[in-house]
């Protein structure tokens, strides 16, 4: 998952829970398509940037079909919460493309930019296979996000006011082993065994 802008480039990740709920959502929306597949969910917060990335793994394939979406935001002024809804939106407005179309030829393998409610969003298709992509990458000893984390501009005050707007305490990292998602998408945090 690669950024739309050059100056993209330390971020934080989304939230664990949220993306379980970015995960749970397509899965119940597009259930009767999936049948047995698979939704990938990711996403990262640059300091001008929301990137966001949904891919469904038909079973038995290698290909995996991803729509990446990037939404430039200024920190001071936008609702990072509103527009990481509106770009879920988006996402799955694509998904139901992907789904009702034959095949995937004409859909953007570069960032093209679309109009979604009156917001301009950046939209990309791409068929990476992020577990085989994450495998490869542990057998060359490469940490692909690890360089990303390390550069840029971007100071923990912005970084803690934007987790705060989504309601996560930025002191406390969680960990997805902790949340559970329910059936209807709302999640909950599992009690703590010592």
């Amino acid at each position: 998952m690669q950024p739309r802008l050059k100056n993209s480039k330390k971020w934080s990740p989304l939230p664990q829970e949220l993306i379980k709920q970015i995960q749970s959502v397509f899965s119940q929306s597009f259930r009767e398509h999936i049948k047995g597949g698979k939704i990938e969910a990711g996403g990262r917060i640059y300091p001008e940037e929301i990137l966001i990335r949904v891919g469904y793994k038909a079973p038995g394939n290698l290909k995996q079909a991803n729509w990446d979406l990037s939404i430039a935001y200024k920190k001071d002024k936008d609702n990072v919460l509103k527009l990481l809804h509106l770009g879920v939106d988006a996402v799955g407005a694509l998904f139901e493309q992907f789904f009702t179309s034959e095949n995937d030829y004409d859909f953007p393998r570069t960032w093209e930019e679309i109009d979604f409610e009156g917001r301009k969003v950046f939209v990309q298709y791409d068929t990476t296979n992020n577990e085989l992509e994450s495998e490869a990458d542990k057998l060359l000893g490469l940490d692909a996000d690890s360089e990303d984390v390390a550069q840029g501009e971007w100071d923990e005050a912005s970084a803690d006011q934007i987790k705060a707007s989504l309601g996560i305490d930025p002191d406390e990292t969680e960990d997805a082993d902790d949340v559970d998602v329910d059936e209807d998408g709302s999640s909950s945090k599992k009690p703590q065994t010592h």
